[in-house]
């Protein structure tokens, strides 16, 4: 008897260790359904030194994950093969969606092929990637540079004096930002046959370059009006450069981007102007894009999304301020 039902108690525990073991692989919601996988998204930032792509990063995380959405971001620290490598991983870690600030016009593009060849959704945020139009799954997200420049020339013909001498300092001159960013400026000056601009320089949008090559222009030009960044951190490098040789007065120095610091620029009188980037209704704008992609749209029917440039002057910055 004490053997049947050993026997007996040895097959019902096979039994439930075999329905154990189906129930694995079951969803929790008593209908028998398998769980769904997690949808995770990876954005690739260009670099957290920069003030204003530092600000875009910690939006775009705080809104994607408002929306019930995992989202991995990394630092790719300028580096475009950096960047690149991050994005691949973001695959290997099976992310319906990657994303970046990318880093190069060109050099980007093995991100872009990698993304076309698992088929997945690849946003672009800010920059643009060569070959992204030919891709239906790439998307872009962020303000019409062109506009940029416009905005900065327009304040400039209305502001500079007659015959006024400026100097232009750029970002890496294979990046869309800097093809876009200087289209807009030179046709809007053109307006005004009377402006000459001495030199270009790259200095890459960092401060320390601005600073540097504004302290050599001081050297080189006895004379200049203004001096034209391609975004905020090296125009601030500009502004502690004429600081420091007494040279500010009477020269405009503007950026883009609408960093906290240039901001405070401006309200300090410093910074003529800058052109406002706005983070939050970019990373917003974002964020519903993921969203959308994981509740079924099909990403090839969801539009660039470009959200409005604005001029800020000592006029209005107190409207932007710490917001």
């Amino acid at each position: 008897m004490k053997r049947k039902m050993m026997v007996l108690l040895l097959i019902m525990a096979m039994v439930l260790g075999l329905i154990g073991c189906s129930n694995k692989d079951k969803s929790d919601d008593g209908k028998g359904g398998k769980k769904e996988e997690e949808f995770l998204v990876g954005f690739a930032n260009n670099s957290d030194t920069y003030d204003y792509c530092a600000k875009f990063r910690k939006y775009l995380k705080e809104e994607t994950e408002a929306l019930g959405i995992k989202i991995v971001v990394t630092d790719a620290g300028g580096d475009t093969n950096v960047q690149n490598g991050q994005i691949d991983d973001f695959i290997v870690q099976n992310a319906k969606v990657v994303s970046a600030i990318s880093n190069d016009l060109d050099g980007s593009v093995p991100a872009l092929e990698a993304a076309m060849a698992a088929d997945i959704p690849y946003i672009s945020f800010l920059t643009s990637v060569r070959g992204g139009d030919n891709y239906s799954k790439y998307i872009y997200i962020g303000s019409q540079n062109y506009d940029a420049g416009v905005v900065q020339g327009e304040y400039l013909v209305k502001n500079l004096p007659e015959n006024a001498k400026i100097i232009y300092f750029t970002g890496t001159p294979n990046d869309q930002q800097y093809i876009d960013r200087k289209a807009g400026l030179m046709d809007t000056l053109a307006q005004r046959s009377d402006i000459t601009i001495l030199a270009e320089y790259n200095v890459e949008n960092q401060k320390d370059l601005g600073m540097s090559t504004a302290e050599d222009c001081m050297q080189a030009f006895d004379h200049f009006d203004a001096i034209v960044c391609q975004n905020d951190d090296s125009a601030l490098g500009v502004v502690e450069a004429l600081k420091s040789a007494n040279r500010l007065e009477g020269v405009l120095v503007i950026g883009i981007d609408g960093s906290d610091a240039a901001l405070e620029s401006v309200k300090n009188g410093e910074m003529a102007m800058t052109v406002l980037q706005d983070a939050r209704a970019q990373a917003k704008a974002g964020a519903e894009v993921f969203a959308k992609i994981r509740d079924g749209v099909d990403p090839a029917t969801i539009e660039d999304i470009f959200v409005p440039f604005a001029e800020v002057t000592i006029d209005n910055v107190d409207n932007y301020l710490n917001k």
